[in-house]
């Protein structure tokens, strides 16, 4: 076959492909429905009521009451209670809870008060808390140090009052995938 047969030929190839394109193309669909469900979401929820109020604080492992007894620098307070973690969720099985001290600013000598919160046996908050559904106690200990040996405490006379903020208990959602 010479060169302008086979030019030829493939002109009339490329034409028909061409044509065929602008064509109808036909084919079948069919489509179906899938009833819906309801869903529910769980919950998380956080009570810290078994913290509050005067009573419970020790000083240095001695019953501390905070109408009637002082402080004097060096002294470090301690209240231990539970905190209550309800969950509810079919893959809830663990939070993350973290304490917040104080953010206000206290006077002198307060301002020399550090205040800590340690969440079930860690002073850093608790993360991968395990938790079941439903009720779960939390430990929670709140220390209040007043350091000993600042320049400031050789100033003052005394007979000092000052009220700490309230120290805020966080409880986090913490998801764990199949594959931990």
């Amino acid at each position: 076959m010479n060169k302008s047969t086979k030019g030829a030929l493939a002109a009339a190839a490329a034409a028909v492909l061409l044509l065929g394109g602008a064509g109808t193309l036909a084919y079948w669909t069919a489509d179906g429905s899938i009833t819906g469900a309801e869903i529910t979401s769980g919950h998380l929820t956080l009570d810290a009521s078994a913290c509050e109020g005067t009573s419970g604080w020790s000083l240095e492992g001695d019953t501390f009451d905070t109408s009637t007894d002082t402080l004097i620098p060096g002294d470090t307070l301690t209240k231990s209670c539970n905190i209550v973690v309800d969950v509810e969720g079919t893959h809830f099985t663990q939070v993350d809870i973290e304490a917040t001290t104080p953010t206000g600013t206290l006077a002198a000598p307060w301002d020399e008060l550090t205040v800590g919160a340690t969440v079930n046996g860690s002073a850093t908050g608790g993360d991968d808390i395990a938790v079941n559904q439903g009720t779960n106690n939390i430990p929670v200990v709140i220390t209040v140090t007043w350091p000993y040996g600042s320049a400031a405490d050789n100033d003052l006379n005394g007979d000092l009052s000052t009220t700490l903020s309230s120290i805020t208990v966080t409880a986090v959602q913490d998801h764990q995938d199949d594959a931990n």
